[in-house]
């Protein structure tokens, strides 16, 4: 009985241990740990947690994998911003982070800040709670933040990126997937398309569905002379895109509304 009993605890334990993910506090401006943080959450099988330090600052300044200048999330992950600094200064164009299809990232209190070939990419669940996404520019991304999973954002904002679209649609936000917005203001940024048969938003460019509570757009168009019709700098509905919620009429426009208004 006894060495059954031991046996059971010993099971237990190690089922334990097999199903817990890390849990780590990043020194402040330790870049490569943060980097390995990521990767070892990505080889736990549960929910991890990184802790960084408060109003701390790490400068991401050479590329983990081709294009990302963190490694991919690909498992259960929380970080824990405590009010930091995340910035970009790679010599390549590179994103900041990427969820992958599969996995889940939450993040809190955090600025990312000056990625250069968009600053996140989400194909999984992405949450943000007061995050600042700020300072972003783009190479061949046509996004500062991409969506193709499910985004969901909780206060903060989406500020003073600059984006340029050449031969794509764009947007400040670009949305395949599903996203709800809650107190968040996005302001400030500067899409600009060079075609007239681009869509383009400083705000958000949607082909999927959004749910906005207290969303706000600010600031986010282009001078007159530059705009094409395609452009807006609120919420730009494209083919099957979709907005419920409250947000103001005119923060929204669709795309075939826009076409309608340059043929007058």
């Amino acid at each position: 009985m006894r060495y059954r009993l031991a046996l059971l605890i010993v099971v237990s334990a190690s089922l334990a241990a097999c199903t817990r993910g890390i849990n780590v506090e990043i020194a402040n401006n330790d870049s490569a740990a943060l980097a390995e943080a990521i990767r070892a959450a990505n080889a736990a099988p549960g929910q991890s947690t990184i802790r960084l330090a408060r109003r701390g600052l790490y400068i991401l300044d050479q590329e983990t994998a081709d294009g990302l200048l963190l490694p991919a999330v690909a498992g259960k992950l929380t970080i824990k911003g405590n009010y930091a600094e995340i910035r970009g200064y790679s010599p390549a164009p590179a994103a900041i982070l990427e969820v992958s299809s599969g996995a889940s990232l939450r993040i809190e209190n955090l600025m990312l800040a000056e990625g250069t070939n968009g600053t996140v990419r989400n194909y999984g669940r992405l949450g943000l709670d007061n995050v600042a996404i700020v300072d972003g520019s783009v190479s061949t991304i046509p996004a500062i933040v991409l969506n193709h999973g499910r985004l969901e954002a909780v206060g903060g904002e989406i500020a003073y990126n600059h984006l340029l679209s050449n031969r794509r649609d764009a947007g400040t936000v670009l949305n395949y997937g599903e996203a709800r917005f809650t107190d968040t203001r996005i302001h400030g940024n500067r899409a600009i398309g060079r075609y007239p048969t681009l869509a383009v938003s400083g705000g958000v460019l949607n082909f999927g569905e959004i749910r906005a509570q207290g969303l706000s757009f600010a600031d986010n168009e282009i001078p007159s002379e530059q705009a094409s019709a395609l452009s807006f700098g609120g919420i730009l509905n494209v083919g099957n895109g979709r907005v419920h919620g409250e947000a103001p009429r005119e923060d929204v426009r669709s795309a075939a509304l826009a076409d309608i208004i340059a043929t007058r």
